[in-house]
């Protein structure tokens, strides 16, 4: 049996702080270096904020659940949340080149999550589950 360990945050970017310092020593005790530990915190923090500022427009009254995992040799990170259901990979990937070209900012927050991450996996909430579970996952070497 897996051991599960979590954390619950408000919709606060106040919060990421807290969530960045779970997930890194989480990974760490996992099995992690330090890189990889840091890289996976990074991708977990823009998941949030994206839930943050995107989905709960900063309502310091809704929260999330960042709950995290080893299965196998593999980090899973699991961020739980109660907002309109919002497929992240089914954004499309960043053109770098027209992107730097045309001076966009932001918006590479999901790319990023991507290039850190082994596996994405995303489960919509249902009538059955009020859920959205964004799974982020880290293979362990």
């Amino acid at each position: 049996m897996n051991n599960i360990d979590y954390i619950n945050a408000c919709c606060d970017l106040v919060e990421l702080y807290k969530i960045r310092n779970f997930i890194e020593l989480k990974a760490l005790d996992y099995g992690l270096n330090s890189d990889a530990a840091t890289k996976v915190a990074l991708a977990v923090d823009e998941a949030c904020t994206n839930l943050i500022e995107h989905a709960f427009k900063f309502d310091k009254n809704k929260t999330i659940c960042i709950a995290t995992e080893k299965i196998d040799k593999k980090m899973v990170v699991s961020i739980i949340d109660q907002s309109q259901p919002f497929n992240p990979l089914s954004v499309q990937k960043q053109n770098m080149e027209e992107y730097f070209r045309e001076f966009k900012k932001g918006g590479l927050g999901i790319q990023l999550m991507r290039s850190v991450m082994d596996d994405i996996e995303y489960y919509p909430a249902s009538s059955q589950n009020n859920q959205n579970v964004l799974k982020l996952i880290k293979n362990i070497e």
